[in-house]
């Protein structure tokens, strides 16, 4: 996929939250493990967040407002992420990255990012701008946010029973992007008292049970008619996810399914939905309507798939606390599908690594490697088995094998640059990231990686240079204008590495002070 090297695609929300302790609590077919995730409301984080919002009104609003946005039902054709979404994206950025944990597993956002993809390929010259992240959290939830931006939470992986009923959730999110739906409520707040505006800005972002207590606080008509703006986007929403989802060859069934158990749970749970209905209103009459939607559409069966099952079953093996109920759940799979208890193998053989099981995990990786060969999942965890349990060289061994039989996955030399780096051969290691990057120039896990290589071969100035890269990735181009900062005062007598790093720092100045203007 060809992509803008100069559009900030950057890891932000559109809500920063709380302060949260994690504890995975919601399991299919009635399984649970520890208690239920409460949000710890810190006073400081809401003081920050409402000193945002007012940033954000009185620096964005004009611009917010001077853009031409569609009417409700009226399909978007203008680029979704604008010098406004950016900027608005870069503010938000800055609060996410303190307050939510982004998974970094070169795995799973490998997947994250090829669904998304695959759900937004057919927006018309805006699927390149889009950005999939995950976030570990323990509540069901997903939201867009301003520049083109879709953030899962791991939980919403674990609670969709296929691939379907998972990428209709990311194709709502899309909609809200194709929509501008962000930027619409930011837009219909015009008017108001500026203190009620911030206010429901601020519940906005909270969102959740904070978001509820900073709303109870905003007029009466304000939150009405937030509330009725809001079900008229999510009927939107569920219109143009529909498209998108039959588009990209998925069966938009899955889409009143996942509703349906949104509904179930609701129920089950009482005052304590889930975290995904606080901010995406569920009512009979919603469910209803996309069940009407979906008939014009043709039924496809979409099956479990192998990357869903496995993206399931790596979410539960490395993320939940108590890896002993982790591997009593793989132990004895829920049903007879194959490639459910071929997933189920793969995460008791992560758990045992992380249990210190290390022999165990090796010996069933090395079976799961043997029995199907064609899986990438397998060779990837036998590697990192070996690296858990020390034998660092023999990790090498199923990465090359693997890169011979898929060349063209970035991933695996990833993997194999890491080995590398932990071995200390860092030159080979750079060589391996620098023909990774050609494949996927867009890869934070990759840059983060090379800055690493050089930094062990003390080069600092290409090691700046790469963190740079990174950061800019990432949405921060202040961050990464001062990288290159340090990376300038390394640069020695190379007129060719001072020339690269001026003109890039020229680059983003420009990019800084164009934002700062609109």
């Amino acid at each position: 996929m060809t992509r803008c090297r100069d559009c900030i695609r950057a890891p932000i929300i559109y809500r920063p939250w709380v302060s949260v302790r994690i504890s995975y609590n919601r399991y299919p077919a009635g399984r649970s493990s520890g208690p239920r995730m409460m949000p710890r409301v810190n006073s400081m984080n809401i003081l920050l967040v409402g000193l945002l919002a007012t940033v954000l009104w009185l620096g964005l609003g004009a611009g917010v407002r001077a853009e031409k946005l569609p009417s409700l039902g009226e399909r978007s054709g203008r680029p979704i992420a604008t010098p406004q979404t950016r900027q608005l994206g870069d503010e938000f950025m800055r609060e996410a990255r303190r307050q939510l944990v982004f998974v970094r597993d070169p795995v799973l956002l490998a997947y994250v990012q090829a669904l998304g993809s695959r759900v937004s390929a057919s927006v018309a010259d805006d699927s390149d701008f889009f950005r999939f992240h995950l976030v570990r959290n323990g509540e069901v939830n997903a939201f867009a946010v301003p520049g083109g931006h879709v953030v899962l939470y791991t939980t919403l992986i674990l609670e969709t029973e296929s691939e379907g009923q998972l990428a209709s959730v990311v194709a709502h999110e899309v909609a809200h992007l194709v929509q501008r739906h962000p930027t619409r409520s930011l837009a219909r707040s015009h008017g108001r008292e500026l203190s009620a505006s911030a206010g429901m800005l601020v519940a906005v972002l909270l969102g959740g049970q904070a978001g509820a207590a900073t709303m109870a606080a905003t007029s009466a008509m304000a939150v009405g008619d937030r509330l009725r703006y809001s079900r008229a986007f999510e009927q939107e929403a569920d219109t143009v996810g529909l498209d998108l989802l039959a588009s990209a060859g998925y069966d938009p069934h899955s889409a009143v399914d996942f509703l349906h158990r949104l509904e179930r749970a609701s129920r089950v749970q009482g005052l304590s939905p889930p975290e995904y209905l606080l901010t995406h209103p569920l009512s009979t009459r919603r469910v209803a309507e996309v069940r009407s939607r979906i008939e014009r559409y043709a039924t496809v069966t979409d099956g479990h798939g192998s990357d869903f099952a496995h993206a399931r079953a790596r979410i539960r093996a490395l993320f939940e606390p108590n890896p002993e109920a982790a591997a009593d759940y793989f132990a004895s799979p829920a049903g007879g599908d194959v490639l459910v208890k071929r997933a189920a193998r793969y995460g008791l053989a992560l758990v045992k690594s992380r249990l210190g099981a290390h022999d165990e995990a090796l010996r069933i990786l090395q079976q799961l490697v043997s029995d199907y060969p064609d899986d990438l999942h397998y060779p990837l965890a036998l590697a990192e088995s070996h690296v858990a349990a020390g034998a660092l060289r023999s990790a090498l061994s199923p990465l090359r094998s693997a890169r011979a039989r898929w060349p063209d996955e970035p991933i695996l030399y990833g993997a194999e640059a890491n080995v590398l780096i932990k071995i200390g051969e860092a030159s080979l290691a750079k060589s391996m990231i620098r023909a990774a990057l050609r494949l996927d120039n867009d890869s934070v896990v990759l840059y983060r990686l090379l800055a690493r290589a050089e930094g062990q071969l003390g080069n600092m100035a290409p090691s700046f240079q790469a963190l740079a890269e990174a950061s800019y990735l990432e949405g921060e181009p202040t961050r990464a204008l001062a990288e290159l900062s340090r990376a300038e005062k390394h640069a020695g007598h190379s007129t060719y590495l001072a020339a690269s790093i001026s003109a890039r720092m020229a680059v983003l100045r420009e990019l800084i002070d164009r934002r700062a203007t609109h």
